[in-house]
């Protein structure tokens, strides 16, 4: 038995080993400070090489079990988008009311007073009292008197360009009536199911004239209500619904192309048809509702 000092290669720790009688071999030991596994080689009971063991990484096999379905993407990708058209139809359909709403807002925030190159519109004034229609009604545009045709039941026919106008009503009897409106260019004989009647708002006013002496002011039309003060509120409504209309392109979130088809209603693109086309994208989005993000799982 013998014994043989040394030191460890790597943190320089002195220590020994005891040999029980061997002459020569290969022999390990632990360093006590750095835990290094230290190899040492005697010859003849001599310390002749020693070296800090190199670490060889065990490999692991991975086995995949046999009824484990292999990944696809292209089939996941193919699960989740699919067919697209009716993704493409319904963020179209949010993309046009928003950029009808675009267009209605600026042009409404640049809208002039007045068109004086524009064709007459053919407005219909309707004048009424509390139990009746009122026929001897006497029409007052920006404080002057205009021509008018008396079409009976309380509808006056007058011809005016498109554009802002003060309009009043004088009858006998009655308070004199004043309502604010905007006329939007239009076609010239625009009408909807009624074509005797026009469209409220637009090329028809209704009055409702009081009994005694006075003025009454009636409420303003849609539009002009929506030039003064909705054109900030439309571009904002619109760039909403543009932004909702790629949310819907790109399947990223089902609740926010709700906002998105919900603003582009509110958007009043083109006063009608904007509005009408953001209902349908809003009725129509439930048949995409898996094809978004985290919906696409059946």
């Amino acid at each position: 038995m013998s014994t043989a000092e040394f030191s460890c290669p790597k943190c320089g720790e002195n220590d020994k080993i005891i040999l029980m009688g061997e002459t020569f071999g290969h022999f390990e030991k632990k360093c006590r400070s750095c835990e290094s596994i230290i190899e040492l080689k005697f010859t003849k009971k001599k310390l002749t090489d020693i070296n800090i063991k190199k670490e060889t990484k065990k490999e692991t096999i991975i086995k995949v079990p046999a009824d484990y379905k292999i990944y696809d993407k292209e089939k996941i990708v193919e699960k989740k988008y699919g067919n697209r058209f009716w993704v493409n139809i319904i963020s179209a359909l949010i993309l046009s009311a928003s950029l009808m709403g675009l267009i209605t807002g600026g042009g409404l925030y640049y809208a002039p007073d007045k068109f004086p190159d524009s064709d007459d519109i053919k407005i219909y004034i309707v004048v009424n009292n509390v139990t009746k229609p009122v026929d001897d009604a006497k029409i007052i545009i920006d404080n002057k008197e205009i021509n008018q045709t008396y079409s009976g039941n309380g509808t006056y026919v007058i011809f005016l360009k498109p554009g802002k106008y003060t309009i009043k009503i004088d009858s006998d009897r009655h308070k004199t009536s004043v309502m604010e409106v905007y006329v939007p260019v239009q076609d010239p004989e625009l009408s909807l199911i009624d074509y005797s009647s026009g469209l409220e708002g637009i090329n028809r006013f209704t009055f409702e004239l009081e009994e005694g002496s006075g003025t009454i002011s009636e409420k303003e039309n849609t539009y002009l209500k929506m030039l003064n003060w909705c054109p900030p509120l439309i571009l904002l409504f619109s760039l909403i619904g543009i932004w909702g209309s790629w949310i819907t392109y790109t399947l990223q979130s089902y609740k926010n192309a709700q906002i998105g088809a919900l603003f582009s209603i509110m958007a009043m693109g083109f006063l009608i048809i904007g509005p009408l086309l953001g209902i349908i994208a809003l009725f129509l989005l439930p048949k995409i509702k898996k094809k978004f993000t985290g919906h696409f799982k059946n």
